[in-house]
């Protein structure tokens, strides 16, 4: 069996494969014992082009190519093709260091962790990378270890880390029963709570081994990303992760769980009708599960008085809310002259 299936799903990433420092980064792995999986999702440039010469030129490359869906669907195409122990999945526009498989292996080696996950280097589109950066001795490695419960926390301490797919290496029997979500934009925030809670122990190496380019349209561009009716989807992930650790009762998580969501709900509900006065029905629905945990929220034990007069008035309308929230900045802004 090969050890390790590394999962690339492409779609419209022409540049980035000819660019080529995302597959070479795979294919010049210390470690070489495993298989790259392409799925090129539909792409209508020349991705899966690209992606079937790499493949005549090694053996360990196979690429599947597909109709276009999403990202959940894609990732789901290639665990199911996996034939490793391990699962690791890679964005196109990233690439690795060249030691990333080799260390997580043997942390896992070494701690029995069913999840290894390392920090992550961020990078500015078009800034040239010297190759020695991607080779340098990784030594004096420090490492965290944790039942994948305990890590749970970590969601909202670490969050950018914590609920991406990438930077990781899992155990495949983690998803015999869970999978990816398809049909919406960011499938990871409804399965990596599940994953850390089923991960019987994790390691967090604090190296970064995996490079993340900044560019627009991605988490951490200085260009803000546009508000889509499809960001709303988000909203019912944190809503789900509530009623997770509702039924598995982790009261603390559950309480963390519900400020995340209403922070987010707040956000998106407010920002949309600026920018996406379109979306009624979005707002509708989210609304709906906002209704739906209105009474934990205000019960929550995390939240102070004046948060709960303040959910409770966009409960009773939100133009109340909208006028309240107006005084007490202004107010606020009174005080600061």
């Amino acid at each position: 069996m090969i050890k390790v299936s590394v999962i690339l799903s492409v779609y419209n990433k022409e540049n980035s494969l000819n660019d080529s420092l995302c597959i070479e980064s795979i294919l010049t792995q210390t470690f070489t014992d495993f298989e790259l999986i392409i799925i090129n999702d539909g792409s209508t440039d020349r991705s899966g082009q690209i992606a079937d010469q790499y493949a005549t030129k090694d053996n360990r490359i196979s690429v599947i190519h597909r109709t276009n869906q999403d990202l959940g669907a894609s990732y789901n195409t290639g665990v199911r093709s996996a034939t490793g122990q391990y699962i690791v999945f890679v964005e196109p526009d990233d690439f690795l260091h060249e030691r990333f498989l080799d260390v997580h292996l043997a942390e896992i080696k070494q701690s029995h962790a069913d999840i290894s996950l390392c920090d992550f280097f961020p990078i500015e589109e078009g800034v040239q990378i010297d190759d020695n950066q991607r080779k340098e001795t990784l030594s004096d490695i420090k490492r965290t270890i944790k039942t994948g419960s305990d890590a749970l926390p970590d969601i909202y301490e670490i969050e950018r880390l914590y609920t991406v797919p990438w930077s990781k290496v899992y155990r495949k029997s983690l998803f015999s029963d869970i999978i990816f979500p398809e049909g919406y934009v960011d499938p990871e925030e409804f399965i990596a709570h599940r994953l850390l809670y089923k991960a019987k122990k994790i390691v967090h190496v604090h190296v970064p081994m995996y490079y993340y380019v900044i560019k627009e349209g991605r988490k951490g561009s200085y260009t803000p990303i546009p508000m889509t009716a499809e960001k709303f989807d988000k909203m019912q992930a944190l809503y789900e992760r509530v009623q997770f650790f509702k039924e598995k009762q982790l009261k603390t998580l559950e309480e963390r769980a519900l400020i995340h969501f209403t922070e987010h709900f707040f956000w998106y509900y407010i920002q949309s009708q600026h920018e996406l006065p379109e979306a009624i029905a979005r707002r509708k629905e989210i609304k709906k599960m906002y209704k739906k945990l209105f009474l934990s929220m205000i019960k929550n034990s995390q939240i102070s008085n004046k948060e709960k007069i303040v959910y409770t008035a966009f409960r009773i309308s939100p133009n109340f809310h909208k006028l309240l929230v107006t005084r007490v900045e202004n107010k606020r802004l009174k005080r600061s002259s």
